[in-house]
């Protein structure tokens, strides 16, 4: 005789992370809030993951406190996803090696400026706030280099889908935070 899955499985756990996509997705609307959003985001999961009390209410509360910085934060990742967009655009109208290798580079920009954006959100707490949360950026690849590439294959897959289907932003920002949840788990875990 068959069982259902247990209610804290992992369906409940895609749920969340579903749910959470929404709520990023609509606290990102304005699109330099996207930081603050993700830092809830990620916030909200990792509650849920460590079995700790995760109201939504707490996830706008994050997302308020991490808005001043997240807008500043925003406004930077903007300026260089700009830039990488531009250089994209200049190598499209240069059919030489240079134009080839400048559009592989700005497509690269583009992903480590998103990865940055990520990891900034998943380190940001309310203590700490954003200028910490960038600060430790470095420290952050210097400790596991494999984290990182895999929030930017993460990051990269999400604008992948997004691409080929937008609606499917929506749970790709739920599964980014999560993925950021993941990496620190998987961390914790092996400093045990």
């Amino acid at each position: 005789m068959r069982t259902s899955p247990p209610v804290n499985g992992g369906f409940a756990l895609l749920g969340e992370v579903l749910l959470t996509g929404v709520a990023v997705a609509l606290l990102a609307l304005p699109v330099l809030t996207l930081p603050a959003a993700l830092a809830a985001g990620v916030g909200h999961l990792r509650r849920y993951v460590d079995d700790e009390a995760c109201p939504y209410a707490a996830l706008w509360r994050d997302a308020r406190s991490a808005l001043a910085g997240g807008v500043a934060v925003g406004l930077v990742a903007l300026c260089g996803v700009t830039a990488a967009v531009l250089a994209i655009g200049l190598a499209g109208n240069d059919p030489t090696r240079a134009g080839t290798l400048m559009a592989v580079v700005g497509w690269i920009a583009l992903g480590v400026v998103a990865t940055a954006v990520v990891m900034a959100a998943g380190a940001w707490t309310p203590e700490g706030g954003w200028r910490r949360a960038v600060r430790g950026l470095r420290d952050q690849l210097d400790a596991d280099l494999s984290a990182v590439m895999y929030l930017f294959v993460a990051v990269t897959l999400a604008a992948v889908v997004t691409w080929q289907f937008f609606p499917l932003l929506v749970p790709s920002l739920g599964v980014v935070a999560f993925a950021v949840v993941a990496v620190q788990h998987r961390a914790r875990a092996r400093a045990s």
